[in-house]
């Protein structure tokens, strides 16, 4: 086959995949798109295949700490700061752009993968490709930016905002990013069948763009049990903290639930910039829920699956989603998810979440208090989630994304 390693010993092909894996600036939290490369990278490193990565040094023990071992390339940058302000990052960001031209490609590779479409990971990837010209080109897109003057928070609603100077850059880049990786003949991947219209909009083959998902290990999260000295709460969150999120639809909810259900508590999962931490400790106070909401900080592994499992309800209320990898892992965990009803769930999520009305908190505070007051309710929720969750399987994403890249 074009462009494929040489046979190894006994005539087996070894697949030889380099994977620009530059990452964020802060590593105490982890995106969708990072989750899901570490998941699939595991895999294929399990099957034989041989991941050359290059990336900086903060993001090897990101890698490791999901038990991702592979082929370190490190790109070396003069910055350790990972704070989120905006100069740092687009300090850091044109750094590692200005500099990927220098850096050292491997020869012989039978595929470039590019894990996002942020011009970090990109041109790198055509950096190689254009060293190894025979090799497929694979670079996935999990979230198309919004418009700048509705940003995340107005993107499914009414009016516009003052765009941001990070909402107008991450705009302009991803068309940039996506007209660079078409001229390349890339295939795409996106999370769902919208994004795919978004991308033959922007000027993309319909035939070059694939639909994947995300996942979930099901054995991993069957074998986990709660124990007696997990922390209990009536409903938890789990994500990124940014208003991207709901954040302060959640503090408002939260609200409503102690109105109705004094006493009651909330478990908040995630890390995020400090601006928004601290944002986020203000509203809380605010609303006077201070006793009533604990905020847990970055958690994965056997700890996290802990707490959503001793969990009451998982409480969603995203404005804007390209997947919902976090309710994936509620559902697997037996939880009732309750979320807002985005266009996406409706494809992603036809049974085994509790939708609400778009920004209608006081619905969505009912659904909680349904679900945390109903035994019967909750059962049922509980198994419409594992039943949904069972859908989506690591191992078989693994594999058809390995048919793409072989198809490509």
């Amino acid at each position: 086959r074009g462009g494929l390693s040489p046979p190894a010993a006994g005539g087996i092909f070894i697949m030889r995949i380099f994977v620009p894996a530059m990452g964020r600036v802060n590593t105490s939290n982890r995106d969708g798109s990072e989750v899901r490369f570490a998941e699939i990278a595991r895999r294929w490193l399990a099957q034989g295949v041989e991941l050359l990565l290059l990336l900086p040094k903060r993001e090897i023990g990101v890698l490791e700490s999901q038990g991702v071992r592979a082929t370190w390339r490190v790109h070396w940058e003069p910055f350790a700061s990972e704070s989120d302000r905006l100069w740092n990052v687009l300090a850091i960001y044109l750094w590692r752009i200005l500099t990927c031209p220098f850096a050292r490609y491997p020869s012989g590779v039978d595929a470039v993968y590019a894990p996002s479409d942020f011009l970090f990971d990109l041109l790198p990837a055509l950096f190689c490709r254009w060293k190894n010209p025979r090799a497929r080109l694979v670079v996935c897109v999990f979230l198309i930016a919004p418009n700048p003057f509705k940003g995340y928070e107005k993107v499914l609603g009414k009016g516009f905002k003052l765009p941001s100077i990070r909402g107008l850059l991450y705009f302009t880049a991803q068309w940039l990013s996506v007209a660079l990786a078409r001229a390349a003949g890339a295939t795409l991947l996106v999370l769902n069948s919208l994004d795919k219209d978004s991308l033959v909009a922007m000027g993309a083959r319909a035939e070059k763009v694939h639909v994947v998902t995300m996942g979930v290990d099901g054995t991993f999260f069957d074998a986990v049990e709660a124990t007696e000295d997990t922390p209990r709460f009536d409903g938890l969150f789990l994500g990124r903290l940014h208003p991207q999120k709901g954040l302060f639809d959640l503090v408002r909810i939260w609200r409503l639930v102690c109105d109705a259900r004094p006493g009651s508590r909330l478990g908040v999962i995630g890390g995020g910039s400090d601006w928004w931490f601290s944002k986020l400790k203000q509203e809380i106070a605010a609303a006077g829920l201070t006793g009533n909401v604990e905020l847990l900080g970055f958690r994965q592994g056997e700890d996290k699956v802990r707490l959503l499992k001793a969990a009451g309800c998982f409480l969603m209320p995203s404005h804007y989603e390209s997947f919902g990898q976090v309710a994936v892992e509620a559902m697997a965990s037996g939880l009732p998810v309750v979320a807002y009803d985005l266009p996406i769930y409706r494809e992603i999520f036809p049974t085994g979440m509790i939708k609400t009305p778009f920004e209608d908190m006081r619905a969505f505070a009912g659904a909680v208090l349904r679900v945390l007051d109903d035994p019967e309710a909750r059962q049922q929720a509980a198994a419409a989630s594992r039943r949904r969750a069972a859908v989506f399987d690591w191992a078989a994403i693994a594999e058809q994304e390995m048919a793409i890249i072989n198809n490509s």
